[in-house]
């Protein structure tokens, strides 16, 4: 007799219980076409409210930067008005040897330049400072806006500072 071992057992059990699976009996099926909520339109989450920016800073702040900005426009004038006497103190050190009287009066020049441009540095820093406060009371993105432009044109103004500083501190000795 022949011997059969139990994996074709259930091998042959599973094939006829598949095949059994696929008969159906017979009658009207339900349609494998689109349902209509299907083809219309998606469902979408509705758009997010758009947040209504500022568009004028609180009175407060536009006078505190309008402040910094004037005490900035102060510091700047002086400075430029220093920048011919310490332009050409620069050239008249540049070459002089370290303590000749050149070089040091070159030296103090440019000092002055820097000293002049403190209240531009510390202006900037106060108007960075008050944007930084107002993004943590969470002010909306207008107000920010509406305060970068006094940021950046300080800011503009103290890195020309900055390379013109640099640029004579080059030239003596």
């Amino acid at each position: 007799m022949h011997r059969v071992n139990r994996k074709t057992i259930c091998l042959l059990l599973g094939s006829s219980l598949l095949l059994g699976a696929c008969a159906l009996p017979e009658g009207e099926f339900p349609s494998l076409a689109k349902r209509p909520y299907e083809t219309d339109a998606p469902i979408v989450e509705p758009p997010a409210e758009a947040e209504i920016l500022s568009t004028s800073l609180p009175d407060s702040l536009r006078a505190q930067l309008q402040a910094l900005t004037d005490r900035h426009d102060a510091a700047d004038a002086a400075f430029r008005n220093a920048l011919s006497a310490a332009r050409q103190a620069a050239q008249l050190g540049s070459g002089a040897a370290e303590g000749s009287e050149g070089w040091v009066v070159a030296h103090m020049e440019i000092s002055r330049l820097e000293k002049l441009r403190s209240d531009s540095l510390s202006a900037l820093a106060e108007i960075d400072r008050l944007i930084a406060a107002e993004r943590d009371k969470g002010a909306d993105e207008g107000i920010i806006r509406l305060a970068t432009p006094y940021q950046e044109a300080v800011r503009k103004d103290v890195d020309a500072q900055t390379r013109t500083i640099v640029e004579l501190s080059n030239l003596p000795g």
